[in-house]
């Protein structure tokens, strides 16, 4: 497939997968029907010899991504410059299609690596667009930022999440990765209607999707059974409906499932989707 330009002035990937360590050596032998790859940027920091090797020969072949966890833009200490660093320095040799984080900020425990949410205020807002802003400028080039889950959290006092998130792409100039099943959660725990939270996002600033834990089908009368029992799947056809194609990666975080089931996943998702894309 050839990326074409999105309005977020990058290119549209279709449907991807999760880089896992262990499906690298059959990515290289099968070439699977898969659009594109994610990795998870700080399994690659340090990457030399054979791994390294090894990457650069799926990227010689596919497009990739870059997906971190450390980043913790919304935390009260200093960003880390030494791993900024890094990070640069991987982007230069993967030269990847974007890069992201999340939009949270990590507890003091680094060995846990909690994601946790951020408290919605105008003091976060102004304190979380200076440190996009100045990573950004590090890095020589814009960021996506994924949602987290928002359980546990006053939200009464707050700025609806939706509007927050896309404040923060507005103000900072970065870009938008939705979470669909953190996205449902975030709609569950605020008591808010889906198309409500959907409205209030920004679609020139929304350019990748995580897929995980949903049902896709395909055929005669398969979309309908899916949405009945599948909330992920139906709200992920309703940012479809709403935004057009966004680059989707199925992903699942509780398994290392076989790589040909995962790429039968991305053929059922991608054949569902352009069912209902057909239809804008």
């Amino acid at each position: 497939m050839a990326p074409t330009e999105t309005r977020t002035g990058l290119p549209y990937l279709g449907f991807g997968l999760r880089l896992r360590t262990e499906y690298m050596p059959q990515v290289l032998s099968e070439r699977p029907d898969v659009d594109w790859f994610e990795i998870i940027s700080e399994n690659h920091l340090e990457a030399q010899g054979g791994q390294l090797d090894r990457l650069l020969a799926v990227r010689a072949s596919y497009p990739l991504v870059m997906h971190g966890i450390s980043l913790g833009i919304g935390s009260p200490w200093p960003l880390d410059r030494g791993y900024l660093g890094k990070l640069k320095r991987l982007i230069e040799l993967v030269e990847p299609a974007w890069i992201s984080d999340h939009l949270c900020w990590r507890g003091a425990d680094e060995m846990h690596g909690s994601l946790l949410p951020l408290p919605y205020s105008p003091e976060m807002l102004d304190h979380v667009v200076t440190r996009i802003q100045r990573v950004q400028e590090m890095l020589g080039q814009r960021i996506l930022l994924e949602n987290v889950p928002a359980e546990g959290l006053d939200r009464a006092q707050g700025i609806p999440e939706a509007e927050f998130i896309t404040e923060v792409a507005r103000r900072s100039d970065s870009l938008v990765l939705i979470d669909v099943s953190n996205l449902l959660s975030s709609i569950r725990t605020s008591a808010i209607d889906a198309d409500e939270y959907l409205s209030a996002l920004s679609p020139a600033h929304i350019q990748q999707i995580h897929l995980g834990g949903a049902v896709a089908l395909c055929g005669p009368g398969a979309e309908h059974a899916v949405a009945e029992e599948d909330p992920v799947w139906s709200l992920y056809v309703r940012i479809l409906e709403m935004f057009g194609p966004v680059s989707t990666m199925i992903e699942r975080e509780d398994t290392i499932a076989p790589l040909e089931e995962m790429v039968q996943e991305v053929s059922k998702a991608r054949c569902s989707a352009s069912t209902v894309l057909s239809r804008r």
